[in-house]
């Protein structure tokens, strides 16, 4: 009985927490563990955003390369943590979460699924970009492009500061892991009317990120691509290896036009994915 009383107790907290709006709110699903014992999911509409698409090619990377260690930065309400906290047996598993409700949420899930999972609130700014630790490998998705809204306002003024100031970011950033899963966003602090890429340049997409890693010491094995699914799951990745993506913007833009689909395809899925190692 104290078992169940407790996961009561923790999916009524959990249904007022997941109440609370705030930015960047109601972004993620439970892993479907932790739904289970609970009984209750929060839904996510796929076509918009999801991370189920990619948490498979997030864990083979985990798993692969036999990483031990994990930081998930900007972790949101932990589906990453708390999955690969659930699905890879040893992993060492630490969540950053500024936003305390959403910080309260991953611990109550890690209690709930019995995992160990440490959680902090201090910033991954560029001051502090490289005082994490060591971790085999880092998690950081769709974070960076916020710098100068949400993070770093002193260090990023305006969009022509942001390629810089992601340079130097990314060259300390090194120093806390060996390898890492990256995506950002392609518009400044997440405006469409200040895009450091046009929505439609899937090819300047990739040379902007290509740059950012080439000059900050990063080596990128694979990327991967959105694209529709066939009707039984909304969406899809392709992964390949950076090699083998065609060399001239205008054949690269043809390319991946393919895959992303039309202008209504929504713009979180035109954010390649990169799986990278520190040199």
């Amino acid at each position: 009985m104290g078992i169940l009383r407790s996961t009561k107790q923790a999916k009524k907290e959990l249904e007022a927490l997941y109440a609370e709006t705030s930015k960047h709110g109601q972004y993620q699903t439970l892993p479907d563990r932790l739904a289970d014992l609970l009984g209750m999911q929060f839904d996510v509409n796929e076509e918009w955003r999801g991370d189920r698409p990619r948490y498979p090619f997030i864990r083979d990377f985990v798993t692969n390369n036999g990483c031990k260690s994990l930081l998930d930065v900007g972790a949101n309400t932990g589906f990453f943590a708390l999955s690969l906290a659930g699905d890879v047996p040893g992993l060492d598993v630490t969540a950053c979460e500024l936003n305390k409700t959403h910080a309260r949420i991953i611990s109550l899930l890690a209690e709930v699924g019995g995992y160990h999972i440490s959680v902090t609130d201090r910033p991954a700014d560029l001051a502090n970009a490289a005082s994490f630790g060591s971790f085999d490998c880092a998690l950081h998705l769709n974070i960076l492009h916020h710098a100068g809204h949400d993070f770093d306002s002193a260090n990023v003024p305006d969009r022509g500061a942001f390629k810089d100031y992601a340079v130097s970011y990314l060259d300390r950033f090194r120093g806390t892991a060996r390898r890492m899963v990256f995506q950002m966003g392609y518009n400044w602090r997440g405006d469409k009317t200040l895009p450091l890429v046009d929505r439609e340049d899937q090819a300047g997409k990739v040379r902007f990120t290509q740059d950012l890693f080439k000059a900050s010491g990063w080596t990128v094995g694979s990327v991967g691509f959105a694209r529709k699914g066939d009707g039984s799951s909304p969406v899809g990745y392709d992964v390949f290896q950076t090699t083998d993506l065609p060399a001239a913007d205008g054949d690269l833009n043809a390319w991946l036009k393919s895959r992303y689909g039309t202008a209504v395809w929504s713009e979180f899925y035109q954010r390649p994915l990169w799986f990278c190692t520190s040199v």
